[in-house]
């Protein structure tokens, strides 16, 4: 019977850390930094003239997001991994998963691909 208390405590807990994780997400984020130290001069060029202060994500309570990246919208369905240490984004011909490295009410910390950048709510 113990065990079963403990179990049920356990997934209550769980359910309700990835729910508060999904709210956190919700909201408009913008590209604010890139972290990597080893970036050159024509990559760091790249990122402030297409990705920092200009490409966004915004993650919706329904499961919708919306993106702007690279000059062009984006749009789809996202969802946050049952661990709450990944986001899916799937605009129905691709899929993208990021690695969440932080997660506050106003700072996201995403790992994509290679790469390590510093998003800050709107």
């Amino acid at each position: 019977m113990l065990k079963l208390i403990t179990l049920f405590l356990f997934i209550g807990f769980y359910t309700t850390s990835n729910a508060q994780n999904s709210k956190l997400l919700e909201g408009k984020w913008i590209f604010k930094e890139a972290l990597n130290k080893g970036i050159d001069d024509l990559g760091r060029k790249t990122l402030k003239s297409d990705i920092i202060n200009k490409m966004t994500f915004e993650f919706r309570p329904n499961g919708d997001f919306v993106a702007f990246a690279f000059g062009e919208n984006m749009n789809g369905n996202w969802l946050l991994s049952t661990n709450s240490k990944s986001i899916v984004l799937n605009t129905g011909k691709e899929k993208y998963e990021f690695i969440i490295l932080e997660l506050t009410g106003n700072r996201l910390l995403l790992k994509m691909g290679l790469g390590e950048f510093l998003m800050k709510k709107l």
